[in-house]
């Protein structure tokens, strides 16, 4: 009987041992609310910041996509004017050979003149 006693009283002693500071953080002092308040204000502009951020970045995103966009059809452009120049300087050399050529024809045919006149 003695022992059931001293065993109830020493559970009893060691419930309220472990629940009293459960009982103490419970209650908030003014100077933890009043830290509480500006961790809660200070994730607000951290969250606030990140959306500024996130939309900054969004716009710059959307800045790089136009200009490449624009230097891509500007080297579409200059490729396509490469080509036109190199097709225009192949037939410029092509009327050169030409204009040599009948030059030459011509010339024959002067001399094959010159010389049916001269017999």
């Amino acid at each position: 009987m003695k022992n059931r006693i001293l065993l109830f009283s020493f559970v009893t002693a060691l419930f309220a041992v472990v629940s009293m500071p459960a009982f103490a953080q419970g209650t908030e002092t003014k100077q933890e609310q009043k830290w509480e308040k500006q961790a809660a204000k200070a994730d607000e502009k951290r969250l606030s910041d990140a959306k500024d951020l996130r939309n900054d970045t969004k716009a710059d995103s959307k800045a790089a996509k136009a200009d490449l966009k624009e230097a891509k059809r500007v080297e579409k452009d200059a490729k396509h004017a490469r080509r036109e120049a190199k097709k225009a300087a192949r037939m410029e050399a092509k009327t050169q050979q030409n204009r040599i050529d009948a030059d030459k024809q011509a010339e024959k045919a002067a001399r094959a003149t010159e010389k049916s006149n001269n017999n």
